[in-house]
C-alpha cells in the first residue's frame, strides 16, 4: 500500500489538496474525482484503495520522507483498477472453461461469481468453440503470461489461474511461498495487472484475449445521458429532457471520455483550435485550469478538460 501512496501524493499536481489523492485512492464517485484521475495519469489507482482511513493517509504523508521506495509503481490512463480486476477475472474464468471443457467436464464452480463477467465468458467461448478457435486461444494464453514473465523475470499472476483439479491460490499462500508481505504482492500484482492489460490491447496479437477488456462502468445518470448520445441527441437536448444544467451533461459526456466509451474528440471542439491547444499543453503541463483559459479564452472549461483528458488517455498525439 505504501507504494502506493507515494505513487499517488509525488504524481499529483503541487495545487491538488490531500484530501483530491485520497477520493481517487478510495474510488469517490464524483466527476471532479474522474477528471483528477485522469488529468494526472492516475486513473488505474482510483478505487485501488477504498478501505484506507484518511487519518492513515495523512500520517503517510507526515512520515512520507522516512520511505524508502524498492519499487516503482506503474499506471495506466485508460482503466481504473476495477476494469483491471474485472478483465483479469474475466481472463480466469475464460482459462477455467477451456481447462475444464477439454476435460468433458461441463459442470464446474466458476472462479468468478460476477455475472457480467459470467455472461461475457460464457459468450465468448462460445464464439471459440463455434470457429475452432481452442488451440488459438491457448497459444494467446500462453504468449501473455511468457510476456509478463519476461518483463518482470517473475510472474505472480499464474497463482490466481484455476482448471480442471488446479485450484488457485490465495494471496496469503502466495506470499508464503514467495517470501515477501501481502502488502508488497498487492502492489506487484498491480503492475503486471497492468501489463496484462496493456499487452492483450493488441488485437492483431490478442485477437481473442483483447475480447475480455472491460471498460471502467459508468455512473447511472452518464449512462442515460450515453445512450442518449448515442441516439443522436445534443447535450443541449439531453439536458432540457433530464431536466438538468448543461454542466451536468458536460460532465457526463467527459466521464464518457475519460472512461473510453467515445473517442470523437472534433465533436465537441474545432480541429484547428484542438491542435493548439494540444501544442500548447504539451509544453506548459500541469497547471491549473483557468490558466489554460487565460490563454484560449474562446475554448469553454469543458473543452480544456475535455482535451486534457484526450492527451492523457493518448488519445490525442501530445506527450513528447
Amino acid at each position: 500500500m505504501n507504494h502506493i501512496l507515494f505513487y499517488a501524493i509525488n504524481h499529483a499536481y503541487n495545487y491538488k489538496t490531500n484530501k483530491s489523492i485520497y477520493n481517487i485512492l478510495i474510488g469517490k464517485k464524483s466527476h471532479q474525482t474522474f477528471f483528477d484521475a485522469s488529468s494526472q495519469q492516475l486513473l488505474s489507482l482510483y478505487h485501488s484503495l477504498p478501505n484506507l482511513k484518511y487519518p492513515t493517509f495523512e500520517r503517510f504523508i507526515l512520515q512520507m520522507d522516512d520511505f524508502e521506495s524498492k519499487f516503482t509503481i506503474k499506471t495506466n490512463s485508460r482503466y481504473t483498477y476495477d476494469s483491471l480486476i474485472q478483465t483479469f477475472s474475466c481472463i480466469q474464468l475464460l482459462i477455467q472453461t477451456l481447462s475444464h471443457t477439454r476435460k468433458q467436464s461441463f459442470k464446474f464452480i466458476p472462479a468468478v461469481q460476477n455475472t457480467f463477467i459470467q455472461q461475457k465468458v460464457k459468450q465468448l467461448y462460445s464464439h471459440i468453440k463455434t470457429n475452432h478457435l481452442e488451440e488459438d486461444l491457448i497459444k494467446e494464453i500462453y504468449l501473455l503470461f511468457e510476456t509478463i514473465q519476461k518483463k518482470h523475470n517473475t510472474n505472480y499472476l499464474h497463482y490466481y489461474l484455476q482448471g480442471y483439479d488446479e485450484p488457485m491460490y490465495t494471496r496469503q499462500q502466495i506470499s508464503l511461498i514467495e517470501e515477501m508481505k501481502q502488502s508488497e504482492l498487492f502492489e506487484i500484482e498491480m503492475v503486471q495487472l497492468i501489463d496484462l492489460i496493456e499487452e492483450i490491447e493488441h488485437e492483431l496479437r490478442y485477437p481473442i484475449l483483447s475480447q475480455t477488456l472491460i471498460l471502467p462502468p459508468l455512473l447511472n445518470q452518464t449512462y442515460l445521458s450515453y445512450q442518449k448520445l448515442r441516439s443522436g441527441m445534443t447535450m443541449k437536448e439531453i439536458a432540457e429532457r433530464q431536466n438538468v444544467k448543461i454542466n451536468t451533461v458536460e460532465d457526463h459526456v467527459l466521464e464518457i471520455f475519460i472512461k473510453g466509451y467515445q473517442k470523437d474528440y472534433s465533436t465537441y471542439i474545432e480541429e484547428t483550435r484542438l491542435k493548439q491547444f494540444v501544442s500548447y499543453y504539451n509544453n506548459h503541463k500541469g497547471l491549473r485550469l483557468r490558466e489554460y483559459k487565460n490563454k484560449f479564452e474562446d475554448l469553454t472549461y469543458f473543452q480544456i478538460k475535455l482535451v486534457i483528458v484526450g492527451i492523457e488517455r493518448g488519445d490525442l498525439n501530445a506527450r513528447g
